[in-house]
């Protein structure tokens, strides 16, 4: 298969990348054998490049629409955990079925990782907000699992915990879930019952494996004992819950609420490096903001400051300072630290 050079205005959607692009920093911009998509081509022209060099698959048939079908079944997956959680609401069982249908066709797309990042990212309905959580959180729970090189059947089983991590809520009165203001103490305690009610929901379905309930159960614990429903620590949480539990206040942070606006995903990053010790299990959180990052790299974005610029470098140390390009110069965040990444473009 040979490799050939196209200008980059005559670069399309499906066309495969035949070599690894970096930027000056050593930074990934672009992997090989990535297929790309409009986002990328776009990213690649921002950052001036004029000639890429790509797989010449003449012979082999490219789905130019890869990245379009990812976020198109994305759309049904969302749908169908809306039908789920629906039916819960109105007294009907777990259709196992749908949920096994929607978590093998998220753990098919498992190495498209920038594609399940861009979805993640995308801006979304507030009306929409739990159904794409419940998508969303099971889509990052499988990129930690792969990242701590766990085994597919567990990953198989992590997927299916993140779909059905929030199940509990679909027996809460919308009234409490989208109110605007602060909770009264009884609709907070009525909110932390969530993971006992969608563990109820589970526990006695056939085939279903005690990890994935457990997972269900313990998503709000915290290492230190602060979380609910029962205020256990460390060791006695399930993995699956530790995991969980990242991947649930990542998108949780990054979404539009009804009562919020969200976060960037750079001030979220900062929260989990200052704020999660001995709250959030440390294996997790690292192995979470040490990949997840790299893929915001090359990404247009606006400072605090309201100037625009792309981020370039991602410092290991400093995961949610990373190195911004603006014009012709260069801000080291862990330097002006004043200075903030205030939302993606």
């Amino acid at each position: 298969m040979r490799k050939i050079i196209v200008g980059i205005n005559s670069v399309v959607s499906g066309m495969k990348m035949a070599e690894t692009i970096f930027n000056d920093y050593g930074g990934i911009i672009v992997s090989e054998t990535t297929i790309l998509d409009e986002h990328i081509i776009r990213k690649l022209k921002n950052l001036d490049i004029t000639k890429i060099k790509v797989l010449d698959e003449s012979e082999e048939i490219i789905h130019a629409s890869d990245s379009e079908l990812f976020r198109a079944q994305y759309n049904v997956n969302v749908e169908v955990v809306k039908d789920v959680l629906h039916d819960i609401s109105v007294g009907r069982n777990v259709n196992m079925h749908r949920i096994e249908m929607v978590s093998d066709s998220l753990f098919e797309r498992i190495n498209e990782n920038r594609d399940i990042v861009g979805c993640i990212n995308q801006i979304r309905s507030v009306d929409d907000y739990t159904f794409a959580h419940s998508v969303n959180v099971s889509l990052l729970a499988m990129l930690i699992a792969k990242w701590l090189r766990f085994d597919s059947q567990k990953i198989r089983e992590l997927v299916q915990a993140g779909l059905l991590h929030d199940i509990g809520k679909a027996r809460i009165s919308e009234d409490i879930l989208n109110k605007k203001g602060s909770l009264s103490k009884e609709e907070f305690d009525e909110i932390k019952k969530h993971p006992v009610y969608g563990y109820r929901a589970v526990e006695n379905i056939p085939g279903i494996s005690k990890d994935i309930c457990l997972g269900i159960l313990m998503h709000h614990e915290r290492n230190d004992g602060s979380g609910y429903p029962v205020g256990i620590k460390g060791d006695k949480i399930h993995e699956f819950a530790k995991i969980i539990a990242v991947a649930d206040i990542y998108d949780a942070m990054t979404s539009n609420r009804s009562y919020r606006e969200r976060e960037s995903p750079f001030e979220v990053f900062e929260i989990f490096e200052n704020n999660s010790f001995g709250v959030l299990d440390p294996v997790v959180t690292n192995a979470f903001l040490s990949n997840i990052a790299a893929y915001y790299i090359g990404d247009l974005i606006q400072l605090n400051n309201g100037m625009l610029g792309e981020i370039v470098y991602i410092n290991p140390m400093h995961i949610s300072q990373p190195l911004v390009k603006v014009g012709d110069s260069y801000i080291d965040l862990t330097v002006h630290t004043d200075i903030k990444i205030a939302e993606l473009i």
